[in-house]
């Protein structure tokens, strides 16, 4: 049962950093109360369950039947799964969060190539609680501050990012990050018709995914050796 929990509390927390990112910094993200975008009508508790209220309506508003974007029950169900995976011993807390606020950051960057600073500085300041600080973070962190005020061909954005990455792995790690970013990039950047920037952070946080997925599997692969 408390891993349902988990996974519920994860679908709550990612629901909530949806609502953020439509919102933040433009309006308020208390005020109006949750509400359909296209008819303006106020949801209901009842439609307002992770997961569930969704896909009992059909992806679609109860009052005027509109279309509700999908990626808004994608977000939920990867929240919740992270959460869960944390429950069930295969993410650490410090991973989660990572990649919780990689997540968030991402839906920022693909939709403005930016992100508030405030947003970030809250996930990094949970992460120094976590683990406290490092050389390597500090490094980023300086070189974020440089990119603000010269161009260094990669946005202040990614390099506090990487900062955040650095937390929880070695240089070695960050490198091989951005090396799966940079193809990530390139890939994504040849199958675009409209040849103009690239969100990059996007690109990191798939880098970051996938070496925490192998950390996992070269880690299990090991354990299992000596059983």
């Amino acid at each position: 049962m408390i891993h349902f929990y988990f996974f519920l509390v994860g679908s709550i927390v990612a629901s909530f950093l949806g609502l953020v990112v439509d919102r933040f910094p433009e309006q308020s993200i208390i005020v109006p109360s949750s509400h359909c975008n296209a008819c303006g009508q106020k949801l209901a508790p009842r439609d307002l369950v992770p997961v569930l209220s969704q896909l009992i309506n059909r992806l679609r508003c109860r009052f005027c039947q509109s279309k509700i974007p999908i990626r808004y029950l994608i977000l939920e169900l990867v929240g919740g799964l992270l959460f869960l995976a944390t429950s069930l011993s295969y993410l650490t807390i410090s991973q989660l969060v990572l990649l919780i606020m990689g997540i968030t950051l991402a839906l920022y960057d693909q939709r403005e190539q930016e992100y508030p600073i405030l947003i970030w500085l809250f996930f990094h300041l949970l992460l120094l609680f976590l683990v406290g600080f490092n050389l390597l973070m500090i490094s980023f962190l300086a070189l974020g501050i440089v990119a603000f005020f010269f161009d260094l061909r990669i946005g202040a954005g990614d390099f506090l990012f990487l900062a955040s990455c650095s937390t929880i792995f070695n240089l070695t790690e960050v490198l091989l990050i951005i090396q799966i970013a940079s193809i990530i990039g390139l890939l994504l950047f040849g199958l675009k018709s409209k040849k103009d920037r690239l969100a990059f952070v996007p690109c990191l946080f798939c880098g970051s995914s996938i070496l925490i997925m192998i950390q996992f599997i070269v880690l299990h692969q090991n354990a299992l050796r000596f059983i």
